[in-house]
């Protein structure tokens, strides 16, 4: 009877490790794969950066089931699905203003939510720990609100309504902004006022918008201001880490021998006497890439762009290029045409 219990006993576990393994076998390796971690926007009285900013993409090694791996890199492949996780500081209690960390990034990935929702376990994590993560508690403030243009130059000859909001905002912010971003927008400004949300730079690149909007109106062309077309001259703007080193490789060059603007003779005179007309900006990620399509930059002094006395008519002209690593160091990195 004891040995028969035995027996029964070992047919059943022999049969359980069958069924793990045949289970662990549909299992599908899904590693290095890139994962953004976003901080959350939820509490709008707190802003929240990672490692210095608004969000931070690592690496990690995920486990699922096949069939939902593979749904997952299909979605993934077709642009459809983004593995995107949100970091809610309330949820990991970090509400309170101050630093914190991160000390095990493979577990935060392997509770969130969304991975849940994949049915993909964790494995690792690169980094597996996040040290600076930042919470500031933001406060109402009265801030004056300035309008800026494409460059962030002043646009003094705005006039907006209202001029202040009431906004949350940190102690260190003192204006709030408002930009027009395009020739379209000047010209609608010109012809009656228009409504846009006021912005606070929190840090470079990140901005928050308030919840009202202002009222923003550019005086229309004065009688000093006549059309002039000019003959522009290209320069180039290149990072530290790539001046030397690249040329650029035309594939579309951009339209700049006759320069439509409306200006005053005094601002006209001052863009001639500029070194170069317009600008072209070379960004390190643009390395490697088979093409690059980019607006240049009309290099009006900021002076006359600040008192609205010169603006390009029509849209700003853009640029094809790619870039050439330079084998003859003797060779200039950039040549204006």
């Amino acid at each position: 009877m004891f040995a028969r219990l035995k027996k029964a006993i070992l047919v059943v576990f022999i049969t359980c490790l069958i069924w793990v393994w045949a289970d662990l076998s549909l299992d599908k390796d899904f590693t290095d794969q890139t994962v953004t971690i976003i901080a959350s926007k939820g509490n709008p009285r707190l802003w929240v950066t990672l490692e210095g900013k608004p969000d931070i993409q690592i690496k990690a090694d995920f486990r699922g089931p096949a069939k939902k791996v593979g749904e997952l890199i299909s979605k993934i492949d077709a642009g459809k699905e983004k593995l995107e996780i949100t970091f809610d500081v309330e949820k990991q209690n970090m509400a309170a203003e101050g630093e914190y960390s991160l000390p095990d990034v493979r577990r935060f990935l392997a509770e969130s939510e969304k991975i849940q929702e994949y049915g993909l376990a964790a494995k690792a994590a690169r980094p597996d720990k996040l040290q600076k993560i930042k919470v500031v508690a933001l406060k109402e403030k009265t801030l004056p609100v300035k309008c800026v243009d494409e460059t962030d130059a002043e646009i003094t000859a705005a006039k907006m309504t209202p001029d202040i909001i009431v906004t949350l905002a940190p102690e260190q912010v003192t204006e709030a902004r408002v930009k027009l971003v395009s020739a379209a927008e000047k010209k609608q400004a010109r012809g009656g006022a228009i409504d846009k949300k006021p912005y606070i730079e929190l840090a470079k690149g990140e901005v928050r918008y308030a919840d009202t909007s202002v009222k923003i109106e550019l005086p229309t062309t004065g009688e000093d201001m006549k059309q002039y077309t000019i003959r522009g001259t290209l320069g180039y703007i290149f990072s530290a880490n790539l001046i030397g080193g690249y040329k650029v490789e035309f594939i579309k060059r951009p339209e700049i021998g006759s320069i439509t603007i409306t200006a005053t003779d005094e601002a006209r005179v001052a863009y001639e006497g500029k070194g170069f007309e317009v600008l072209l900006e070379i960004q390190d990620d643009d390395v490697g890439k088979p093409e690059v399509t980019r607006q240049i930059i009309y290099n009006f002094p900021a002076q006359y762009v600040r008192e609205d006395k010169i603006r390009l008519k029509g849209e700003p002209a853009e640029a094809k290029f790619k870039l050439v690593p330079i084998t003859d160091q003797n060779q200039p990195a950039a040549a204006t045409p």
